[in-house]
């Protein structure tokens, strides 16, 4: 009997230390699950920041689009709004002062010479696990500001040209005024090349095209951003200061864009390409030492071939084949559903339609009118309009071979304003316009469209006008020339104005100074008549951009 219950009690105290030992075994356990978990929720906390960092800043930049969209279209009319899709918060301001850091909550004024842009943009996915980082980010550009200048109704842009652009040799187009200039193409395709390294064109300018793709090459540089409908593809060392926007990209041997891409469909970066921006396309491929310095998103698949191809900041994919295997400095988010579009650019500015300008002396109040069918050559032009004593218009449609502006050793002295009506004008060799007297003075050169259907109706293939050789506009003079026949400025001439043709070149060392004149009568900028009678103010040119994220 006593040794039974000896044998009870020596059992009963094992148990017990089986279960203290299974009872520090569950809690080595918990210990451990509690820190994996922790580490886990860590991790999937710097990556969803990551994700939200970059979904907020791409917001915060199309938030800033938005903006220059309404500034520039002028349908700024309250100081703050917010986006949904993406999410920003955006809050315009404007300064009177080119330097104080005193500024105005709403859109800008008359008195306006600065122009501030803050956007805040949200994130979809937010971070998780208490890792807020990335949830919102801050952008900040400042843009100098262009008041409205009653003088120039309705401008428009620098050169428009209807069908298609061609800029070759070394022939460059800047601003007068710093304002920043918009080449406009309505349909067909752009190019910018030639035939020798050597050679240089330079646009400093935004170039839209409305209708068409655009092809860059040898050694071109495009200042501003380009917007196309058709795909655009960069080769042999051409450059883009600005961001892309087309349907689909392309670019070798040595391209640089200075700004960002934003594609629907392929992306295809070859050959030592250089985007200092980021990258947001439908798929993306990069081959043989291209490089990406920020953030790269790609709604498809992205296929890195070679171990010279760097992605300095964070990808976010749906598939990536990295045989390189290349480097991506920022990290991969890869999304096997798809990440989705990413963001969105900002929208193409408007392109209008061809604007029909008529011989109709209504729009041209306060003009003199003279009438010229024999001699038409630069001396019979400066003898009458000696005899204006206000602004004059020179009725030159009955000139048999239109007007004759090409002679050596020959200026043209503007006393007033003058428009001159022709169904061609011949310009070139040494010859000049200038004002008599510091004044400017206002120079039309019109071919006149008389077929009002929103098209240039060209009669003749022969009318075009060129302005060749060493032919120079001189300041103060500014100077438009309309037709809707073709427009070559070609060989060392320089246009300071602007031109408006059925079809525009560029070629040789010619160079267009781009400054606003405007036609009496229409808006270039809308296609239709003005209505205050005053240009719509604009933006200049950016002043700064950056971050404010700490």
């Amino acid at each position: 009997m006593f040794l039974v219950r000896k044998t009870f009690l020596l059992l009963a105290g094992e148990t017990g230390s089986s279960m203290l030992a299974v009872i520090g075994l569950m809690a080595v356990a918990a210990v451990a699950t509690v820190a994996i978990a922790g580490s886990t929720m860590n991790s999937l906390g710097v990556s969803s920041a990551t994700r939200a960092g970059v979904q907020a800043q791409s917001a915060a930049e199309a938030g800033i689009d938005d903006a220059l969209l309404k500034l520039t279209n002028n349908t700024c009319t309250v100081a703050n709004w917010s986006t949904s899709s993406p999410a920003a918060a955006v809050l315009v301001s404007y300064s009177t002062s080119a330097t104080s850091d005193n500024w105005i909550s709403a859109c800008p004024s008359r008195a306006a010479v600065r122009v501030k842009i803050l956007a805040t943009g949200e994130a979809v996915d937010v971070g998780v696990g208490g890792n807020t980082t990335g949830d919102a980010r801050t952008v900040e550009a400042i843009y100098a500001y262009v008041p409205a200048d009653t003088d120039t109704t309705g401008a428009g842009s620098a050169l428009y040209s209807h069908n298609f652009g061609t800029f070759a040799g070394s022939s460059q187009l800047n601003s007068v005024d710093g304002s920043e200039p918009v080449v406009q193409v309505r349909h067909d395709n752009v190019s910018c090349d030639s035939t020798h390294r050597a050679d240089t064109s330079i646009l400093n300018a935004d170039l839209v095209i409305a209708d068409g793709g655009l092809a860059v090459g040898a050694t071109c540089t495009i200042v501003g951003d380009v917007w196309a409908t058709e795909p655009v593809a960069l080769h042999d060392l051409a450059q883009v200061r600005g961001n892309v926007v087309a349907p689909s990209t392309e670019f070798t041997d040595d391209t640089i864009i200075y700004g960002s891409i934003w594609t629907t469909g392929a992306t295809v970066l070859e050959s030592s390409a250089w985007i200092k921006g980021s990258v947001t396309a439908g798929s993306l491929s990069m081959i043989n030492s291209a490089k990406i310095d920020h953030d790269a998103w790609s709604a498809g698949e992205t296929t890195i071939g070679h171990s010279t191809n760097v992605i300095t900041g964070h990808l976010t994919t749906q598939s990536l084949a990295n045989s390189g295997p290349g480097v991506i400095t920022g990290g991969t988010t890869v999304v096997a559903v798809g990440p989705g579009a990413g963001s969105a650019p900002a929208p193409a500015p408007f392109v209008p339609d061809w604007v029909d300008v008529d011989y109709d002396l209504t729009d041209w109040p306060g003009f003199q009118v003279a009438t010229m069918n024999s001699g038409c050559r630069l001396a019979d032009i400066q003898t009458v309009a000696n005899l204006f004593t206000g602004p004059g218009i020179i009725d030159a449609r009955e000139c048999p071979q239109g007007v004759f502006l090409k002679e050596n050793n020959v200026t043209l002295s503007l006393p007033q304003d003058l428009a001159i009506f022709a169904d061609r004008f011949e310009i070139g060799l040494d010859a000049q316009i200038d004002a008599s007297g510091a004044t400017p003075r206002k120079l039309w050169l019109i071919s006149p469209d008389e077929t009002a259907d929103g098209s240039p109706t060209c009669r003749n293939p022969s009318d075009y006008s060129d302005i060749t050789h060493v032919f120079i506009v001189q300041a103060p003079v500014t100077a438009m020339l309309y037709t809707p026949c073709s427009i070559d400025l070609d060989f060392s001439a320089q246009w300071r104005g602007q031109l408006y043709g059925g079809t525009v070149g560029m070629a040789g060392t010619a160079t267009l100074h781009y400054a606003p004149v405007g036609i009496p009568g229409v808006d270039l900028s809308t296609g239709m008549t003005p209505g205050a009678g005053e240009s719509i103010a604009h933006l200049g040119a950016r002043v700064s951009i950056r971050d404010l994220n700490g």
